[in-house]
Parts: C-alpha cells; sequence; structure tokens
C-alpha cells in the first residue's frame, strides 16, 4: 500500500471537469473511483477533491463511470485509494456471493476485511412513477401493467421486484410485465409509452424529473403505511445495503407539475446505503483528515444540487444508514474525526 500514498504533485483530474486545479503543493495523491459524475458518489467525489485540494490534504484524482464492483475489489487489493460503496456490494463480497462468487466465501471475506468506511451517505430510494395519464396511483394499480424495474440484471432490478411483491402481492412475468433495459435507455422507454410505469431508484427530487415532466403530469406513489411498517417489509428493508426512508413531501423539492401521492402528507420508500470506503491500512491521520473535511463542509455539499439533502449526506446513525447490517467497519482515523466533531457512532461501526 506505500506505493499508493506516494509524494507527487498532480493535478486534481475530474471527468465531469467541475474541479479546478487549485493544489498547491500536496504531497499525497490519492485515485477515487465512482460510477456516474452526476450521481450521489459522483458528487460527494467532486466535493472531496475541492475541499481536499484547498485544505492541503491531498490531490484527488477522480476517475467517473466505474464499475464499482470491480473497483471496490481494486481497493481491497490495495489497487486503488477509496471507492463509492453500494454496502450491499460490501455484504456480497464479505460473503463471496453474487458478482463475487468466483472468489469464495474465504477470499471474499478476506478481502472485505482490507475495507473501512470514512462516511455514509444513501445512493438513491427506489419509487414508483408514472404518468398521471395512465391512472396508475397506487401500487395495486400495477396489475396487468407493463413495467420498468431496472436494467437486465443486477440489484436495482432485484430490488424493484421484491419491493414490488412486498407491497403488492404481484409477481413479475405473473401479475405484471417487467420491461429491462440498460440505465441508458430507460429514459426514452418511460417517455415513449413503451410502459405505463417505473419503479427505479431516484434521488429526492429525482433528478430526471424535468425531463418526464416536460411530457406530461406525474404521479410518484408512496409506499402504504400499512405495509411499510409490516414485519415483512421493515426485515427487508433494513437488509444489508437498504434503510427504510421517510421524508415529509413538502421536502422533496417538487413543483405543481408533480402528484406525490400519500396518506399523510409523508413519504415513505427505500433506500440504497452505501459511503466512501478506503483501505485499512490508509494512515490514521489521512483518514482523519478527509472524514473531517466531509463533516465540516457538509453545508457547502448539501448546497450543491437540490436532491443532496435527501441522500443523507452528513449523518452517521444506523437507523438512517443501516451500517450494522452490512456489517462494515468505519476506519479508525474515520471514526477519531466522527467522535470529535460530536456525532454518536454505532457501537457496531467501530473498528
Amino acid at each position: 500500500m506505500q506505493s499508493k500514498f506516494k509524494a507527487t504533485l498532480m493535478a486534481c483530474v475530474l471527468a465531469a471537469g467541475l474541479v479546478p486545479a487549485q493544489v498547491g503543493a500536496q504531497s499525497i495523491t490519492l485515485s477515487l473511483e465512482t460510477s456516474t459524475p452526476t450521481g450521489a458518489g459522483g458528487l460527494v467525489a467532486s466535493h472531496m477533491a475541492e475541499v481536499a485540494a484547498e485544505r492541503g490534504i491531498a490531490t484527488i484524482q477522480v476517475q467517473t463511470g466505474k464499475t464499482l464492483t470491480k473497483s471496490i475489489q481494486q481497493v481491497a487489493e490495495g489497487q486503488t485509494d477509496i471507492v463509492s460503496t453500494p454496502l450491499v456490494l460490501y455484504a456480497l463480497l464479505s460473503r463471496g456471493l453474487g458478482p463475487y462468487g468466483k472468489l469464495g466465501k474465504e477470499k471474499g471475506a478476506a478481502l472485505a476485511a482490507n475495507l473501512r468506511l470514512l462516511y455514509p451517505y444513501h445512493f438513491s430510494s427506489f419509487q414508483l412513477f408514472a404518468y398521471e395519464s395512465t391512472g396508475i396511483d397506487s401500487w395495486d394499480k400495477l396489475e396487468g401493467r407493463n413495467v420498468f424495474n431496472g436494467p437486465p440484471r443486477g440489484g436495482a432490478l432485484t430490488m424493484a421486484r421484491t419491493m414490488i411483491q412486498l407491497t403488492t402481492g404481484l409477481k413479475d412475468g405473473e401479475n405484471y410485465n417487467g420491461k429491462q433495459v440498460a440505465w441508458g435507455q430507460a429514459d426514452s422507454l418511460f417517455m415513449d409509452g413503451s410502459v405505463d410505469a417505473a419503479v427505479r431508484n431516484a434521488t429526492f427530487p429525482a433528478e430526471f424529473m424535468p425531463l418526464y415532466s416536460s411530457a406530461g403530469r406525474m404521479n410518484i406513489v408512496s409506499v402504504p403505511v400499512a405495509t411499510f411498517e409490516s414485519e415483512a417489509f421493515q426485515k427487508w428493508a433494513k437488509g444489508p445495503g437498504q434503510s427504510p426512508m421517510i421524508m415529509a413531501i413538502s421536502e422533496m423539492g417538487y413543483g405543481d407539475d408533480v402528484s406525490v401521492i400519500s396518506e399523510d402528507n409523508m413519504f415513505r420508500a427505500v433506500a440504497a446505503t452505501g459511503g466512501d470506503t478506503v483501505h485499512k491500512d490508509m494512515p490514521n491521520d489521512l483518514a482523519k483528515a478527509l472524514t473531517a473535511a466531509f463533516i465540516e463542509t457538509n453545508s457547502e455539499l448539501l448546497a450543491k444540487t437540490p436532491w443532496a439533502p435527501g441522500n443523507r449526506y452528513g449523518k452517521i446513525d444506523n437507523e438512517t444508514m443501516g451500517i450494522c447490517n452490512a456489517g462494515i467497519k468505519l476506519h479508525p482515523g474515520a471514526l477519531m474525526a466522527w467522535e470529535e466533531a460530536g456525532f454518536d457512532v454505532p457501537d457496531c461501526a467501530k473498528p
């Protein structure tokens, strides 16, 4: 790992071109990999590149468009320094399951043991969207309809199918027609009427909503209270990498072109949780400085985009973040930063 913290002078590289090179004479260069530059992880990545440079902590080279399944393993192997990590992927790696099945349980657990969390956040929440003209204003009305529920394979598809079944009892292919396309085709599929609704991950407000609502008035439907509070739904919603999510409709950021449907002016969904992770061998002082910078500049991060507050940046409690069920631990340096900032860190997250 020592080679990963080499002394060098390099400008911050951001695929989105958002951050100027205001680095000065940094002596540490770190690599950070994330998926989309406009997503939850991408927002944190660009922000951390800025503040780490401004504070003289490090030069962070950000690479976007990465497959996080692979990036997480690279951090665990010491090839990359920081990665945006869905906690469900950490849980799968620790068990040698899913995309890490070829590694096996023993090797997967050994690699996962090398990962430590700096700060958590929500990637997105799974929600039901439909044009008002479809008449879909409840989850039960998905019966017999064509529904986009994610890409052809992966965690998003599994999560959407499970959420529909737990909420309505409806099964893909039996009670409704699930349609799967790559994310790049999802918007056109929805807008041209090829599907009646979508159950997919989104922010609050959804970053794609201006596009969708330009073609017609939209409905967004909350999970019913009775379903949300049921034992079965809560057990699933609190699974590794997930957390029950409740938000006041007034805080969701929508205008008159969107109807948010709920029984009590509160919106209920399930969040996909995650955070930025590093190798356990990252020096404590460096991990502490990065985490402190994240905490101390949280108000700046929340002001960068309307949907940032909904991603719960700056929260560390288990109820919001679901850290305990994922089984991941904070880096010792990160723990110091959180506790010195006055936060109560869940015991399960302490190294």
